[in-house]
């Protein structure tokens, strides 16, 4: 058991593990832990330490380099405490003192042993510039904040976090030398040390029960890069580190899935974890470099111009195919990754025929979902589109991507039911009809962006309800339909209440949502409005769709 100022005082030089997680803490995270230890130092006398948990090393003995295992989220933090603590310090022999426990300056400038903590290579520049270089907690750092990746984000947010809450009303010189001196002689780790990395892994994995678990995409880079040979470790942790930086964590994951998907195409249905298929079938163990820079390194390229709009080669197609994917996204935000990163590898982000093999695609995943397509059906689809897609096949020549008429009559017979407001989809479809009609409200929100049935759910408050539609049966029967359903803001919803159809007209009249505007077109309120209605909305649908529209009899 080592108090915070034993573990820094130079005997170990930390760096992290190639299977390490990204550092993960949020500000809120870092102001529960100085709001702990302030409470902490204020029982000092009661309390005489505090255990900040379990720090795991790696070390070979006679060297000081010790590969942090487990506790690292808590080293960054507290580094970057020091590092806040130094820098408003006005004593020059205690901010020394505080710099002494980040940098040792008896190394030369560019020698990475001058670090007590060395992270990732990618924010390692930011760490060193915005964290361990003297006074650099009081500069913002030379760098547009959307180019950070979301480790560098949290970095720079946690640091201004910690400043804040020592600068906050209250908080002395005095009171920041006792919290630094407490934290250095009464907070203490439980530090436990192994010779080697692996051995402190397996350690580490049999306790996954019993501690704040990894996330999946945490588990998967542990098992792939732990299983390469260890001459690998370094250059893959690197590449994969690489790709968190343009990834969200989700979506990490998800792309070992996608890969998954794009290479077998369903041919080895598994229910094992992905990370371990991954291992056996691209045989990381022998050779980890060539699935990194072969397929994630690639494919988590393509993935980030996917999420960020960047595919096409003109600002107008690009803004064509970016919609086409956030609509998508809207309902289905995995299914059909696949088939997009798979067309860009074979094709490239530009090539001829992206953005209709995009519009395609949409309309497929749409009017799938719509018509209520079984999931294990649509994936064998999608996977049969793998195929197609590998085989140069034009997107107006994929047959996958043809609607069948019973999924075009399946889904306009669910458009028309009876109970269209209580499915799953209804939100985001009133959404897209509204983006379709010109402007795109935003999901839906509670008080921001929410369902209106304007033949209310309780007609009874209404004798003009009951009038228009004969009776209560009549009312339910109609209630949910699509022609009956707009959108409004949770004000708006509230006012427009059970109140009659010229009164909630009013208030669709003056609504910022296009689908309340043009419903208020509408004079009547009736049976047949929102028969005629739903005929309207299904037709935008389908050329938005760019497919034919409803004919007589269909």
């Amino acid at each position: 058991v080592l108090s915070v100022g034993r573990l820094l005082d130079g005997r170990y030089r930390f760096r992290l593990a190639c299977f390490q997680r990204a550092y993960a803490w949020r500000p809120e995270n870092v102001a529960r832990l100085l709001t702990d230890l302030r409470w902490a130092m204020q029982q000092e006398k009661r309390k005489k330490f505090y255990p900040l948990g379990r720090l795991m090393l790696a070390q070979v003995p006679g060297s000081s380099d010790a590969e942090i295992v487990d506790g690292h989220q808590r080293m960054v933090t507290l580094t970057m405490l020091f590092a806040v603590l130094r820098d408003l310090e006005r004593d020059p022999e205690r901010s020394a003192r505080l710099h002494r426990l980040i940098i040792d300056d008896a190394w030369p400038e560019h020698d990475p042993r001058r670090s007590l903590l060395t992270i990732q290579a990618i924010p390692a520049r930011l760490f060193a510039e915005a964290v361990q270089k003297r006074g650099s907690t009081e500069l913002e750092p030379d760098w547009p904040r959307e180019t950070l990746s979301e480790t560098e984000r949290n970095i720079v947010d946690n640091r201004d976090c910690i400043r804040s809450e020592l600068l906050a009303p209250g908080m002395t010189d005095d009171l920041r030398r006792a919290l630094a001196e407490y934290v250095l002689d009464h907070c203490r780790l439980v530090t436990v040390v192994v010779d080697d990395a692996d051995d402190a892994w397996d350690m580490l994995n049999t306790e996954q029960n019993t501690r704040l678990a990894f996330s999946h995409a945490d588990e998967a880079k542990s098992l792939i890069l732990s299983a390469m040979p260890a001459a690998n470790h370094v250059s893959a942790a690197h590449l994969w580190e690489s790709c968190e930086s343009i990834l969200a964590p989700e979506d990490m994951f998800r792309l070992l899935c996608h890969i998954r998907a794009m290479t077998w195409r369903g041919k080895y249905q598994s229910v094992r974890p992905v990370e371990m298929e991954i291992v056996e079938r691209f045989g990381v163990s022998t050779d980890g470099l060539s699935f990194m820079v072969d397929h994630l390194v690639p494919y988590a390229n393509f993935l980030k111009d996917v999420r960020r709009g960047q595919v096409g080669t003109t600002a107008v197609e690009r803004e064509a195919a970016a919609q086409s994917i956030e609509f998508m996204t809207w309902i289905d935000a995995h299914s059909w990754v696949p088939a997009i990163l798979l067309w860009m590898k074979t094709h490239g982000t530009g090539a001829v025929g992206t953005l209709d093999f995009l519009r395609r695609l949409d309309r497929l995943v749409w009017m799938s979902k719509i018509a209520g397509v079984d999931p294990g059906v649509q994936e064998t689809r999608l996977h049969r589109l793998l195929d197609e897609i590998a085989a140069g096949t034009p997107p107006e020549s994929m047959n996958r991507l043809f609607i069948e008429p019973k999924v075009r009559s399946d889904a306009i017979y669910n458009l028309r039911s009876a109970n269209f407001a209580a499915k799953h989809y209804a939100g985001v479809l009133l959404r897209r009809l509204s983006a379709s009609l010109g402007c795109d409200p935003g999901p839906i929100l509670r008080d921001e962006v929410t369902i209106e049935h304007i033949l209310p759910r309780n007609p009874q408050g209404c004798k003009a309800w009951l009038t228009a539609f004969r009776n209560p049966e009549g009312c339910r029967v109609h209630h949910q339909k699509l022609g009956n359903v707009v959108l409004l803001s949770g004000r708006d919803n509230q006012k427009a209440g059970t109140q009659s159809w010229d009164e909630k007209r009013q208030i669709l009249l003056q609504s910022n949502f296009v689908l309340a505007r043009d419903a208020a077109k509408e004079t009547a309120w009736t049976p047949q409005t929102i028969a005629r209605r739903t005929e309207h909305l299904i037709n935008v649908l389908l050329a938005s769709f760019q497919m034919p529209l409803l004919v007589k009899g269909e």
